[in-house]
Order: C-alpha cells, then sequence, then structure tokens
C-alpha cells in the first residue's frame, strides 16, 4: 500500500555516470506525464522498508514524461543508496513523492554555480535554464578525481 503523497515510477534507465554514481530515469507505468518541476527541485524515494531519502531532479522540466536522479553510493551512508545501487535496474518501480523545490532558481542576467561531487545534479537543469535564457553563466565544478565527477561529458556539451 503506498503512503499518502507517494505514487509508483518505473525505472526506464540506468547509466554508470561516475565512479560509484548511476543516473536513473523515472516514467509513469502507463507512460503519461509526471507532475512538473523547475530547476533545483527533489524527491523523496523510498528506499527499501520505510526508509526514504530525498534526490534532486537532475534531468530536463521540459520533458514531462521523464525524471532523472542521480545516486552516489555512500559505502558509510545508511543504506539507502546502496539499496538503488542494487536493486533499482531497468523495469523495477519505486515510490516517489511530487517535487518539492527549496532551492529554485531566482530570475537573473547571470550566474556563478558552485558544486562539489553529487551536488552537481540540481546545478544540471539550473544550467540548462540559464543556457536556454540567454543568461551568461559560470560553472565551477570540483571533485576528488575527474573519475568522480559525475556529468562531466553532459557538462562539456556547453564548452
Amino acid at each position: 500500500m503506498l503512503e499518502a503523497g507517494m505514487f509508483t515510477v518505473v525505472v526506464v534507465g540506468r547509466s554508470d555516470v561516475a565512479a560509484n554514481v548511476i543516473s536513473l530515469e523515472l516514467a509513469s507505468p502507463d507512460d503519461g506525464d509526471l507532475p512538473g518541476w523547475s530547476a533545483g527541485a527533489h524527491v523523496d524515494v523510498r528506499v527499501g522498508g520505510d526508509d526514504v531519502r530525498q534526490y534532486s531532479l537532475c534531468g530536463s522540466p521540459a520533458e514531462p514524461s521523464r525524471w532523472r536522479i542521480g545516486v552516489l553510493r555512500e559505502p558509510n551512508g545508511r543504506g539507502g543508496s546502496a539499496y538503488l545501487h542494487e536493486h533499482a535496474q531497468l523495469g523495477s518501480t519505486l515510490e516517489v513523492s511530487v517535487p518539492r523545490n527549496n532551492f529554485p532558481l531566482v530570475d537573473a542576467s547571470a550566474y556563478v554555480f558552485v558544486a562539489g561531487g553529487i551536488g552537481i545534479t540540481p546545478i544540471l537543469p539550473m544550467i540548462a535554464a540559464a543556457e536556454c535564457g540567454g543568461a551568461e553563466w559560470k560553472l565551477y565544478y570540483g571533485g576528488r578525481t575527474r573519475a568522480s565527477m559525475a556529468f562531466v561529458d553532459e557538462l562539456a556539451a556547453y564548452g
């Protein structure tokens, strides 16, 4: 039985995007649209039993039928990321909440984005929005190693 405010999505894509980081693409089981969201939004994801973790949406708000999250496997964490790394396979179902945005992108003519490691996930749609809106922007993105930095190929497409 689903908890109030939660609904089911299907994992329709999974890829490795850095060392110990996976990207999960989520869709509605009926291929309909998912609830809308804006850059900076996150969702709750049930990670086995009663545990819930929050993950930033890092796809495109302009693609209403798909959500994307990035998950860093935390070996010393409480088990949520390990659960997703082990159980979120193509065709798997997950329980999620509607998106919430406590980190919205504010309208501006220029931006400076700063991210470290998996913290790039809420910044990805912000960069896309800035680019689409014609705003100037800079990104400072750091990590322990290049291999540990998620979505660098996607970011490289911006030049």
